[in-house]
């Protein structure tokens, strides 16, 4: 089989190729800089002759404490290709996090793809493949946001303009999560000043780059709170310990299911933000694409199996779930 999904969630793609996990394989290839998506990383760049990510990716992998040797790393492009021996590899966008990409090898034998962790639009789907491996994340046809993540963006804004007036705002989500919603804040006019950690204040300059976005005022934060309206961005892991600090605090989760803004607390929500797709968004990624054969990730994503056999029925397209009795790891 020429794509498959290894017991560690690792991509297996053609002969030479691994993605998103580690394999003995001499190109490791780095869909974006997710912590799910970098296991097995330093290993992969100590036995892998190459690691293939987009400039953007590579840049996050540096500040987050991974160091490619420069005869090792190849920054590749959108749309640019790279041959290893029989084989040509692609990266293709992604619309996820800055620098996501999605993974296409082609050979005289298979033509194979990997989407990664994408949502539509903004994703373009890849065709005439013999495999695709397919991101699910949110396959379960009973688990959707009837939303689009416009609208929790516009009710994000909403908030911050309500409540910033009585204190600071915390935003809680994963990297590369936060930087884009920075970037989508300023776009939507929010001109308050930005505070965050020196880590995510490096991402956010990266990711601005990427979009071709000027953050303006954004802050080290290197103490308490600061005594004034402002927009304090946090990792999601720091929310019960910081919860209780003065202002409004928000979580963004993609698994709010009830609304697009949930109170949790007096002075805390939940906005359903999500980098995936939902079911929909798959469906029309799928309709697309139409690929001979599915694989779904049932190493990151829940209720692959189900997912499969929706889009066996919907679609009539052959679909399985790999590896095979693989928990759910959200």
């Amino acid at each position: 089989m020429h794509a498959r999904v290894g017991a560690r969630g690792e991509i297996l793609l053609g002969r030479n190729v691994v993605a998103d996990g580690y394999a003995p394989r001499p190109v490791r290839v780095v869909t974006h800089a997710h912590h799910d998506h970098l296991r097995g990383l330093r290993r992969s760049i100590r036995h892998s002759l190459f690691i293939v990510a987009t400039p953007t990716t590579l840049r996050f992998l540096e500040v987050l404490g991974y160091h490619v040797p420069p005869g090792k790393a190849v920054p590749l492009g959108y749309d640019r290709a790279v041959m290893i021996e029989d084989e040509v590899v692609r990266l293709l966008p992604a619309r996820h996090i800055a620098g996501s990409a999605q993974v296409l090898v082609d050979s005289r034998e298979y033509r194979v793809g990997y989407t990664g962790d994408f949502k539509m639009p903004g994703t373009l789907p890849m065709a005439d493949l013999d495999i695709l491996v397919l991101d699910a994340t949110y396959g379960d046809p009973g688990r959707q946001r009837r939303w689009s993540d416009w609208q929790a963006l516009a009710a994000l804004v909403g908030l911050i303009e309500r409540y910033a007036k009585r204190g600071p705002v915390w935003i809680y989500g994963y990297n590369g999560k936060l930087q884009e919603v920075m970037v989508e804040l300023r776009k939507s006019g929010v001109t308050l000043p930005f505070y965050a950690d020196a880590r995510t204040v490096r991402l956010a300059h990266i990711a601005a780059e990427f979009y071709g976005v000027e953050l303006r005022h954004v802050n080290v934060m290197d103490g308490g709170a600061p005594d004034e309206s402002a927009v304090i961005f946090q990792h999601a892991r720091l929310k019960s310990r910081l919860g209780r600090m003065p202002g409004t605090h928000v979580l963004l989760t993609g698994w709010e299911m009830r609304d697009v803004i949930v109170r949790t607390g007096p002075s805390s929500f939940n906005v359903s933000y999500s980098d995936h797709a939902t079911l929909r968004e798959i469906i029309e990624y799928l309709s697309e694409s139409k690929p001979r054969l599915v694989v779904i990730d049932n190493y990151r994503g829940k209720d692959a199996i189900l997912t499969a056999r929706y889009i066996e029925k919907r679609l009539g397209i052959r679909a399985l779930a790999m590896p095979a009795g693989s928990p759910s790891l959200g």
